[in-house]
């Protein structure tokens, strides 16, 4: 749905149709707040709607001068939450899971491949966030699956930008809380829009899961893969 189609909702439903009162620029700022709400909910519902899938080589890594096993891996600008992180297994084409380690042994050498997330953890990571990845031995490959960061919608693209959101997110939750907004503005009693807005939102969370045919599987941390081997 067109970010124009949206404001222009929500000044209908706080019978506010024009910008004289409430202007684009204060519209904008509340659709793109309630948007990282709504986002961080889908993001957090288990299924994938969001992730990308980068894969990087381990000579590709910069190699920390200061700690020996230790390597860098600069993290994409638009990184949000790490979804999936892994290695290629030695002459093999399977991939494992890094374990995260923590911070009291890191750099133990029974705990490798591992890694830690360090830097900035906020929206535009380029100025320094980064994965810190300990190994005793390189591998080959890495498979990184990320959630991007939510999309901030600019003034000057308010008539021509889409919101691009799977079926189970429903739109008419940042046109309420528009209006919510309006009337805020308005010294105006918004409780009406306000129980609109919460009963759709927990609607949309209701629906957010895509795959109902079978639950994940509780992890089992005892196990590295090895089938019966623990």
């Amino acid at each position: 749905m067109l970010v124009t189609n949206i404001i222009a909702n929500g000044r209908l439903l706080a019978d506010v149709p024009n910008t004289l009162f409430y202007t684009d620029a204060e519209a904008l700022f509340a659709l793109n707040a309630s948007w990282r709400d709504i986002y961080a909910q889908l993001a957090d519902g288990g299924d994938d709607y969001f992730t990308i899938s980068t894969y990087f080589t381990g000579a590709s890594l910069t190699a920390d001068a200061n700690r020996q096993y230790t390597y860098i891996y600069n993290l994409p600008t638009d990184f949000y939450r790490l979804r999936l992180f892994q290695y290629q297994g030695q002459g093999g084409q399977q991939f494992w899971p890094l374990d995260r380690m923590n911070t009291a042994n890191f750099g133990n050498t029974q705990n490798t491949p591992s890694y830690r997330i360090v830097g900035k953890s906020s929206v535009a990571l380029s100025n320094g966030g980064q994965i810190q990845i300990f190994s005793t031995w390189l591998p080959p490959n890495f498979a990184l699956w990320y959630i991007p960061s939510p999309t901030t919608y600019l003034i000057a693209n308010i008539l021509t930008d889409d919101i691009s959101y799977p079926l189970s997110m429903i739109p008419e939750i940042i046109s309420y809380q528009i209006a919510v907004e309006i009337r805020r503005k308005q010294n105006i009693d918004y409780a009406d829009k306000e129980a609109r807005r919460n009963e759709l939102f927990k609607t949309m969370l209701r629906q957010i899961t895509r795959d109902d045919n079978r639950g994940e599987v509780p992890k089992n941390t005892l196990s590295n893969g090895f089938g019966g081997y623990v």
